[in-house]
């Protein structure tokens, strides 16, 4: 049904279920979407980014999102009631984020907090519910034009995973799913592998230690085996060549495919043929890339259209490769990059430091980011790029930006206005902080002031993780920033509007367009439908007026600055800010 002609009476329990559901004020739905006022403000557009493989995604980690059940635990109930912060599935409303998609972090049945080491792919954490709250949390998402997909480790598994306990047994057809080896096959025995081989400081290979029956060393010792463990030996890995465990990651990807996910996220996909862990001179890469691709032709068999995107945390070069397999890989780099930028060019302003007048250095992340999607197509023509600032591995993004709102606000423009679907990792979009530690990366979603949300998850208050939640303490929460139209919060509703009404912006590829000008970063994106020049003026202090390039002068349909300004063929951009204009073809 086209949401601008529903009636008054269902406008009405839309709104209403609304305030119910998400505990927070809402303003009124507007009464028609008004595309003038949407350039300079926060106003209603409509979204026509439909696809799983199209708008913007967020990730979010379950357990610290909103507690349902008042036990201190972030679970499906929880995530289903705050559905509506998310997206409320009412264009014609302003008090969602507007996301398209969600990327939830692990939740199989797990020992960890973490989750990313699966004790049973075909079960959820039951500390996130029951599998009918999952269930009634993917239809509530799909009302809303929410697509989902599950973080899904195929590098490797808990140790108390039945497929792994049952690989124990040399004689049990599970053996060959998980890298096993045995004192005979170690270099001291003759063998070719390195028992002592060390990764990130641990060993690889842990010894299992039941003696392996009917052998024995050439001094009559006990033969024992060992298992491969990239990760630590908490996360003993798969071995791919086995026929028996694809076959089985297949029926688990059907499986969740049946419940009505929308596609997968693939983690540590660049470790699932590692080089410390497989014979010595085996082919490493090509096999990872024909895996990716086998499971991708594979779920898209089951599901056309569903989404899957790979971590393959290595530089271009190698994301290139193996975009070949799956269709998007994360543009790890990116963030950093933008960040860099923004900051370096504040410290050369503040320093009195005359920007370089090279001409080649003239819009480095443009040209930049063309160059790794000429890899990118040569590798693969249909690839789709997914870009983000930070994830649950790093550093929050608000830290180097030393929470400074006009650059936490260029930065988000930045890489959610580049090609691809971007992704938006939970309270990016209010300004959250962590520290250097996985837990710290991971606190709980500020809602309100402390004390004052039932929903407020606090598993990591105290106990074995201290007190991380002081990281936050400075953060202002959503309740505070959804009443500021100059927050961090209502920019970011901004964005992810204009990416996902404008067919240019998230079906179109990326094209440096340069202006001449030192400060602004440039690139037009095209698709079939339509044309739009992005523009970004990463100067902590000039504005910036110059002439539009040749066939750009198109009117204006965003600006992060209202003070920007399209005037007789000519741009004026205030300083770190965004703008950019568009025409349908």
């Amino acid at each position: 049904m086209n949401k601008l002609v529903l009636s008054k009476k269902v406008m009405l329990g839309l709104c209403i279920a609304s305030c119910t559901v998400c505990g927070f004020a809402k303003p009124k739905a507007a009464k028609a979407v008004d595309p003038v006022a949407a350039v300079t403000k926060l106003a209603p557009v409509t979204q026509l980014a439909k696809n799983p493989t199209e708008g913007v995604y967020y990730s979010l980690f379950v357990r610290s999102f909103a507690d349902g059940n008042g036990d201190g635990i972030g679970d499906f109930k929880g995530l289903t009631k705050r559905l509506d912060y998310l997206n409320d599935g009412n264009d014609l409303t302003t008090s969602d984020l507007g996301i398209t998609g969600l990327w939830l972090l692990p939740i199989f049945a797990s020992p960890s907090y973490h989750g990313y080491d699966v004790d049973d792919y075909y079960s959820v954490n039951p500390e996130y519910g029951t599998m009918k709250d999952f269930e009634t949390f993917i239809a509530e998402a799909h009302k809303r034009g929410i697509k989902v997909i599950l973080d899904m480790t195929c590098n490797h598994s808990s140790p108390y995973n039945d497929w792994f306990k049952a690989s124990r047994n040399p004689n049990d057809p599970h053996r060959d799913w998980y890298r096993w080896i045995t004192d005979l096959d170690l270099t001291e025995f003759g063998g070719k592998y390195n028992g002592k081989q060390k990764i990130w400081g641990h060993n690889v290979w842990t010894i299992d230690n039941t003696p392996v029956e009917g052998k024995k060393l050439p001094n009559g010792d006990n033969v024992y085996s060992y298992y491969a463990g990239v990760f630590g030996s908490q996360m003993p890995d798969y071995n791919m060549d086995s026929k028996g465990v694809r076959e089985e990651f297949k029926k688990v990807f059907k499986f969740w495919l049946d419940k009505g996910v929308d596609g997968f996220r693939f983690d540590a996909v660049g470790h699932i043929y590692n080089s410390v862990e497989v014979m010595p001179g085996s082919e490493t890469a090509n096999k990872a890339v024909q895996f990716c691709k086998e499971m991708q032709d594979y779920i898209t068999s089951v599901k056309p259209g569903a989404f899957c995107v790979a971590e393959v945390w290595e530089p271009t070069s190698t994301r290139a490769k193996y975009i070949a397999g799956f269709q998007s890989n994360f543009h790890f780099d990116m963030g950093n990059m933008i960040i860099n930028a923004i900051n370096g060019q504040e410290q050369n302003e503040n320093d009195g430091v005359p920007v370089d007048p090279d001409p080649k250095t003239y819009n480095g992340i443009a040209h930049t980011l063309y160059g790794d999607y000429q890899l990118y197509k040569a590798s693969n023509p249909n690839y789709i790029d997914s870009p983000f600032l930070s994830n649950h591995d790093q550093g929050r993004s608000a830290a180097p930006l030393r929470r400074k709102l006009p650059k936490m606000k260029l930065a988000a423009d930045m890489y959610i206005l580049a090609e691809g679907v971007p992704f938006i990792y939970y309270g990016e979009e209010i300004a959250m902080m962590s520290g250097s530690d996985d837990p710290t990366k991971r606190t709980p979603f500020v809602w309100k002031e402390a004390g004052k949300d039932k929903m407020q998850p606090t598993w990591c208050y105290g106990g074995p993780y201290g007190n991380i939640e002081n990281y936050n303490k400075k953060t202002v929460p959503v309740s505070v920033q959804e009443k500021d139209p100059n927050s961090l919060l209502q920019h970011y509703k901004r964005v992810i509007r204009v990416k996902t009404a404008h067919p240019a912006l998230f079906k179109g590829r990326l094209v440096p367009k340069d202006t001449g000008n030192p400060y602004l970063e440039s690139w037009v994106m095209e698709c079939a439908e339509e044309k739009a020049f992005v523009v970004h003026n990463v100067s902590a202090h000039n504005d910036v007026t110059v002439k539009l390039p040749e066939g750009c002068d198109m009117p204006m349909v965003y600006a992060a600055n209202p003070n920007a300004k399209v005037e007789g063929g000519m741009l004026t951009i205030p300083a770190m800010s965004s703008v950019v204009l568009a025409q349908n073809k």
